[in-house]
């Protein structure tokens, strides 16, 4: 009886375990494949609002460009370049759109709003095509009246329809996505619901079996809190590897998390040349012309900081307009303070962006660090930053050198 007792039991332990691992595995697989899911929909909303995002920007250097021509700017030969280059970009535009089309997943509103779309672009560069090829046969006669007639009459309004209809397809397939990450909760929500009824079945059978056997409910217990504990070591990863986003979308730079990974094992024991700079007076061009100029200003200097010395330092954009580098080992102090000098001058330079040239002083701080001067990353940042705004305090346009006490 005993036997047949401790067979029962052991039976019915197995199956508890069986049920217990089902359930796990299969909630495991749900959040795998629900949260792989949402960020695959999400990336790819993404991905196809920046491509029209880009196509929408191209046409509207295009119509910069059309408005150049017909205001009679520049000589015969730079409004011929001109007008190659708006052929270039329209070029450039039909392999966007071809990329776009080629996306899948994409639902038929969101197609169908896209073609239109691809329609008017497509009689926006044949009217302009035609328009130029009119002007052209005219050997220079009657230009500007005639051709801002056409263009208010004709070509803005196809243009502006393009971009419409480009908007439009940017905001439906935002909704879908909306509408299919909206979904999946649901689905995760009713499943969630069956795997926690499943669950207290199974737990409610463990516990009447665990009531004969004070030992197995202890290995039960214990084996629960590892589960939880599990389970919370699991969400605190998700949380690290979301927060540790290493680089800056907008330049392409390692970003201030970077930075720390980078530094933090060299504080007790390394010596290194650093440096922090940053843009003198940056949100007046924010104000003046707007945060994409400001972004497209910052990227245009990121990517020349990048070709002129990613060799000599790694470069970090640890906060929006804030740049810092750190001097490759071999360098010597002296010459790092001669690389200084060259990136002040880089940053200091004049940037055209969108058609506009944009000149703007800069300070920094340089730093000579020696091992144990700074007992976290933080520190050595608000010794450098500390420095910086002493510079700007001063008059700004210059770089000054942390000193330590």
């Amino acid at each position: 009886m005993a036997k047949t007792n401790t067979n029962n039991r052991s039976t019915a332990y197995t199956f508890a375990a069986i049920l217990l691992a089902i359930v796990t595995a299969a909630n495991m697989f749900l959040v795998y494949y629900l949260f792989n899911n949402i960020t695959t929909t999400g990336r790819n909303t993404s991905t196809t609002m920046n491509t029209i995002n880009s196509v929408n920007g191209e046409l509207q250097s295009i119509n910069q460009r059309v408005l150049t021509i017909i205001a009679g700017i520049g000589t015969e030969q730079a409004q011929a370049a001109t007008a190659d280059s708006i052929e270039a970009s329209f070029d450039s535009i039909d392999e966007k759109l071809d990329t776009f089309e080629s996306y899948e997943g994409l639902s038929e509103a969101t197609m169908k709003r896209f073609r239109h779309a691809r329609v008017f672009i497509e009689a926006y560069r044949k009217r302009l095509s035609t328009v130029r090829d009119q002007y052209n046969s005219q050997e220079g006669l009657s230009t500007y009246g005639s051709l801002a007639d056409v263009y208010t009459q004709d070509i803005y309004p196809l243009k502006t329809t393009a971009t419409e209809m480009l908007v439009a397809t940017i905001s439906i397939n935002a909704a879908d996505s909306a509408r299919k990450q909206a979904s999946a909760a649901k689905v995760f929500a009713a499943t969630e619901l069956i795997m926690l009824l499943i669950l207290v079945l199974g737990e409610l059978a463990i516990f009447i079996i665990a009531r004969r056997s004070r030992r197995v409910n202890a290995e039960l217990e214990e084996r629960e809190k590892n589960l939880q504990e599990v389970g919370a070591k699991l969400k605190s990863t998700r949380q690290k590897a979301s927060d540790l986003a290493l680089t800056n979308l907008l330049t392409g730079m390692k970003n201030r998390y970077a930075l720390d990974n980078d530094v933090s094992g060299r504080l007790e024991s390394d010596r290194f040349n650093i440096a922090v700079f940053d843009m003198d007076n940056f949100r007046m061009i924010n104000d003046t012309y707007g945060y994409e100029f400001g972004d497209e200003y910052l990227a245009a200097i990121a990517d020349r900081l990048k070709e002129e010395f990613s060799d000599v330092a790694e470069i970090y954009n640890i906060t929006g307009n804030e740049f810092c580098f750190l001097f490759n080992r071999e360098f010597s102090e002296s010459q790092s303070m001669a690389f200084v000098q060259k990136i002040h001058s880089v940053l200091t330079s004049p940037y055209t962006v969108l058609n506009l040239t944009v000149q703007l002083t800069a300070s920094g701080a340089a730093y000579h660090y020696l091992p144990g001067d700074c007992l976290n990353v933080n520190s050595l940042l608000v010794k450098l930053d500390t420095t910086m705004r002493n510079a700007k305090m001063n008059g700004g346009n210059m770089v000054n050198t942390v000193v330590n006490m």
